[in-house]
């Protein structure tokens, strides 16, 4: 287990849900923050956080626009120095069906694309450069949805969970027929890692994604009209044990896992896990290699 203290993470969409859960757990490591959003009460989570001693900064903007990623990220290394943690947490949420009529279609794909993959491109290509020119390694996590998995992928790895709503198969993939592109925009991100993962492994740059099951936050609370049943909201995950999973995975340090998506299921709580063989990918493909 490697220590957090003194380095630089940029944690996106962290006004508030995960993101925000994300931003406090690295605070109390010790880890200097840029944080950004959209929502003004970005600017309060940072004066709140650098209460604590450690450097934090918010700056609002798009990440699904250049200009405000390319801005952010700059202001970035100009506050810290220099960045070697980037956590991709930023998303939206909204319907979208295979029926649906091309001028919804077109402006769902601009919401949900735009944020939940081009956000995550666009921060990788803009901050990926300056990883690599700084030569110290680091990390990048990409937040992801548990659509993309069925059970842990393999089923059979899966612990016993007596509460899982799949207990007797596999869960299947994708969210059902109301996200189309919610769930094409997270696979997506998906081969983004897996690419991510190979390419900066002999730069001791570690890529990985948490897919996400139902976590009680902003986006699933929305999802539910912000009224969502006392019973509903007993079957949730915390938004806090999803972020000790994200410090778990971070400490582990060059030696750990890499391209992996870790599971995050309904039913049982959220844990960092055994790391799994790799299926999609070469075991040496992911192979972390000494930093520089």
């Amino acid at each position: 287990m490697v220590s957090l203290r003194g380095r630089n993470a940029i944690v996106t969409g962290a006004a508030v849900g995960l993101g925000n859960a994300y931003a406090r757990a690295l605070a109390a490591q010790g880890v200097n923050l840029v944080l950004c959003d959209l929502r003004e009460d970005v600017d309060d989570l940072a004066t709140e956080l650098a209460r604590n001693g450690g450097r934090v900064v918010a700056l609002r903007g798009d990440v699904g626009k250049p200009n405000d990623v390319r801005r952010i990220v700059d202001a970035a290394i100009a506050a810290l120095g220099s960045i070697d943690l980037l956590i991709n947490n930023a998303g939206t949420w909204a319907g979208s069906v295979a029926d649906d009529d091309l001028d919804k279609s077109i402006a769902d794909y601009e919401k949900l694309v735009g944020t939940n993959l081009k956000g995550v491109y666009l921060f990788g290509r803009a901050l990926i450069p300056h990883m690599l020119e700084h030569g110290h390694g680091g990390d990048i996590v990409n937040i992801s949805t548990d659509h993309v998995n069925t059970c842990g992928t393999p089923f059979h790895v899966c612990p016993g969970n007596d509460r899982c709503p799949w207990k007797d198969a596999p869960r299947p993939t994708s969210g059902g027929t109301i996200m189309d592109l919610y769930d094409a925009a997270k696979w997506g991100m998906h081969g983004l890692t897996f690419a991510w993962c190979k390419a900066l492994a002999p730069k001791g740059i570690r890529v990985n994604a948490i897919c996400m099951g139902a976590t009680d936050s902003h986006m699933l609370r929305g999802f539910h009209g912000f009224d969502p049943s006392p019973d509903e909201v007993a079957t949730w995950m915390r938004a806090e044990d999803s972020a000790q999973v994200v410090i778990d995975l971070l400490e582990e340090g060059p030696g750990g896992r890499n391209g992996e998506h870790i599971n995050l299921c309904v039913g049982r709580r959220p844990r960092l896990e055994p790391e799994l063989p790799h299926v999609y990918i070469l075991e040496e493909d992911a192979r972390v290699s000494a930093r520089g």
